[in-house]
């Protein structure tokens, strides 16, 4: 039951403190306490598009071919 509690207040605190706008640097100080922070990327690469994207649009693609015979439709 302990824990249910512990879960309820934890959870209103970081309710509260983003309400306030004080969880971010909360979270940030707590990161750097315990050794995992790290640094953000610059903002120039923020709305880069990536090299790799495929438009999933540009080409139609016939999947009847993995229907078996009886389930194809017949063209007239």
């Amino acid at each position: 039951m302990n824990w249910f509690y512990f879960h309820c207040v934890l959870a209103i605190v970081i309710l509260v403190k983003d309400y306030n706008g004080t969880l971010e640097e909360s979270l940030n100080r707590f990161e750097e306490r315990i050794g995992i922070r790290t640094e953000l990327p610059s903002d120039s690469t923020e709305n880069v598009p990536p090299p790799y994207y495929i438009n999933p649009r540009e080409e139609k693609v016939d999947s009847t071919w993995i229907l078996p015979d009886s389930l194809k439709r017949k063209n007239r």
